[in-house]
């Protein structure tokens, strides 16, 4: 990797904890995006690792000088925060996020560029592609048909597609200006996103799946912990209360899909209640802010649904439904 001149047209940030065993892949994955562009920068952040990820990150950078800057954080503040680092530092026009436990589509960010900077666009959304642990990546560049298959609002665009992951979009970096992310430990990808999409940009999207989405068995998302899960229940409603923030001044559609986030979000709150040691006085308080935002009862006739209305109308349950579901979970999982 080499940059003919001084101009960057794309900033790539990778925030780092603890990824010493998932760098081969991913930072194989970056070197691979670019068919010939020299005109990008990769920020990699290490956000205090006790393993070996600065090592990694550090000879990367060594291989590829250029192209490639490194900020090793001596205190970790998580992935936002390291994010953050990241973006105060971002020279590239555009600005696209990429987590070093997935992988990307050979020559993905690419095209992508190449399609971002020949439309009169903000910000460009593209596909993304879930894989479970041990299935095939596969799709090579040559494979892919980059286009643009929507062209619109970003108001239009979150009554129609998914808003709540930050690694499926180009941003102009003048569109996110002194936006950062916020402290919170879950749903902080959603709030970034909102920020931003409500301020109606102009926006294109493809369908083509240049990012994989890869779901670990020992993801934050997928392991039962219950002093963590306790944190997200505090950090999702935090996420709900900001969502009936955002609808102020938005039109019925908008207003529309973001209840429905917020629905999503309070089943996300009540079930990893039952997952988490929170106690049952603070589970009230949660459950009552949802009767305020009318989120709850839960709609819905399913069995989970049904539980979870159960549980949380009669709280003193909460003890002996706990257990239960904790090893229900685990033998799912």
């Amino acid at each position: 990797m080499t940059k003919e001149s001084n101009r960057i047209s794309l900033s790539v940030i990778v925030p780092c904890y603890n990824m010493e065993k998932y760098l081969e892949q991913s930072l194989g994955c970056l070197e691979r995006q670019w068919e010939g562009r020299t005109d990008y920068e990769i920020i990699l952040v290490n956000d205090a690792s006790v393993d070996d990820t600065i090592f990694r990150l550090t000879a990367f950078k060594e291989r590829h000088k250029d192209n490639v800057v490194v900020i090793d954080k001596k205190v970790n503040e998580g992935v936002s925060a390291a994010r953050n680092s990241a973006l105060d530092v971002a020279r590239g026009k555009w600005v696209v996020f990429f987590d070093p436990d997935d992988a990307l589509v050979d020559g993905g960010y690419g095209r992508l560029l190449t399609l971002a900077e020949s439309n009169d666009i903000d910000i460009l959304s593209f596909g993304v592609k879930l894989v479970r642990s041990g299935e095939r990546i596969g799709s090579l560049a040559q494979d892919l048909n980059v286009h643009i298959d929507w062209q619109g609002s970003s108001l239009e665009f979150i009554t129609k597609y998914s808003f709540g992951i930050s690694c499926s979009s180009f941003y102009k970096r003048e569109m996110i200006g002194t936006k950062r992310y916020s402290g919170l430990t879950i749903c902080e990808d959603t709030l970034f996103n909102l920020s931003i999409l409500l301020e109606n940009r102009k926006m294109a999207r493809t369908d083509s799946q240049i990012y994989y989405y890869l779901v670990h068995p020992s993801s934050a998302t997928t392991t039962i912990n219950p002093v963590r899960l306790g944190r997200h229940c505090d950090d999702i409603m935090t996420a709900i209360k900001a969502l009936h923030n955002f609808k102020d001044g938005q039109n019925d559609s908008v207003k529309q899909r973001l209840t429905e986030h917020q629905s999503v979000f309070s089943v996300n709150v009540l079930t990893r209640l039952l997952l988490s040691d929170k106690p049952r006085d603070d589970a009230r308080e949660k459950v009552r802010v949802l009767k305020q935002l009318c989120l709850f009862p839960l709609s819905g006739s399913g069995v989970m649904t049904r539980l979870i209305n159960v549980v949380f109308t009669r709280t003193w349950l909460l003890p002996i439904v706990r257990p239960l579901y904790r090893m229900y979970r685990r033998c799912c999982d």
